[in-house]
């Protein structure tokens, strides 16, 4: 290859890079988004099968239920973003949410 070829493959690289940087990003902030969005649906009171239910239409997130003594916890995240956005969700033993909080969490999954 002489030098002018190699010029155009280090530039067709980094155009590709950043390309692929800004789709990435746009589908982690959308993923940020939905579970923001879908956070601030689930208010105290409301009924585990109504939170269930709106959890269900996520496309970019996935939740995990664990069975805990006082009921149920509900995590909402995305790999997406690492895991690094993410709801929890706390159900009592009669299936009515207590509380759900949005937050930003460093660490891994299930931490």
């Amino acid at each position: 290859m002489n030098n002018n070829n190699v010029a155009k493959v280090k530039i067709l690289i980094a155009v590709m890079s950043a390309l692929a940087l800004i789709v990435y990003g746009f589908f982690a902030n959308e993923a940020r988004k939905e579970i923001y969005y879908l956070c601030g649906n689930v208010k105290a009171d409301v009924s585990y099968s109504s939170v269930i239910k709106q959890l269900d239409t996520a496309n970019l997130s996935t939740y995990t239920i664990e069975n805990v003594s006082s009921g149920k916890h509900v995590v909402l995240s995305s790999l997406v973003h690492l895991y690094l956005f993410r709801c929890d969700i706390k159900v009592n033993s009669q299936d009515v949410v207590n509380s759900a909080s949005y937050e930003m969490r460093l660490g891994v999954k299930g931490q």
